[in-house]
């Protein structure tokens, strides 16, 4: 009988097997940096594109038209002798010019800016669109035709409504906007989370 003292079964001393080491992503292919380079690059450019074009550019100025007529209407359903000329509201209860800052250019630029930017599928990205772009534009009708009551009736705050408390609003209307639209991108992207215990 043998009595060797090596074991053929036991691993014992065996060397180990080669592993696999994950390197670090490179941080140019991170797809948060890449988000955030992206919107800041779009943002910059919508501004470039208000200040350096749009602002005197025909098309903006019918823009601003178009919005004074269609604000002008609204009222009318409710306010008697509500005239439109160009882009002045004018009524005997009050009046109102449409001026630059009046139309919601620039929070639909930051929140389009934001979606583009954002890493998701492109469907996704056009309904985020569609759906932001006019929930802003009828915030912005809001706005207006509240400011047109607020100068009629209380008109020591109008100044304050204009220039402080709407645009904080829209601010933060925009940004739950974005918010919406990430929650609603990542559970299309990952699922919903699962149900707390």
């Amino acid at each position: 009988m043998s009595n060797g003292s090596t074991d053929e079964g036991s691993t014992e001393g065996a060397a180990p097997g080669p592993q696999t080491q994950q390197h670090p992503e490179p941080r140019g292919r991170d797809p948060w940096l890449r988000f955030a380079v992206t919107f800041a690059v779009l943002a910059v450019a919508s501004e470039l594109v208000y200040y350096g074009v749009a602002l005197e550019s025909p098309i903006f100025k019918s823009y601003l038209a178009a919005l004074a007529r269609a604000n002008g209407f609204l009222l009318g359903l409710v306010v008697d002798g509500v005239s439109v000329h160009g882009t002045r509201i004018t009524s005997s209860f009050f009046s109102v010019e449409i001026a630059r800052g009046c139309d919601a250019y620039r929070i639909c630029a930051l929140l389009s800016s934001a979606i583009i930017a954002f890493p998701a599928p492109v469907r996704t990205k056009a309904w985020g669109l569609v759906l932001g772009l006019l929930w802003l534009n009828m915030l912005n009708f809001v706005r207006i035709i509240t400011l047109f009551f607020i100068g009629g009736h209380f008109y020591a705050h109008f100044q304050d409504s204009h220039e402080i408390y709407f645009p904080v609003f829209l601010i933060v209307m925009t940004v739950a906007a974005w918010i919406v639209f990430v929650r609603r991108a990542t559970r299309d992207a990952f699922g919903p989370e699962p149900d707390a215990l």
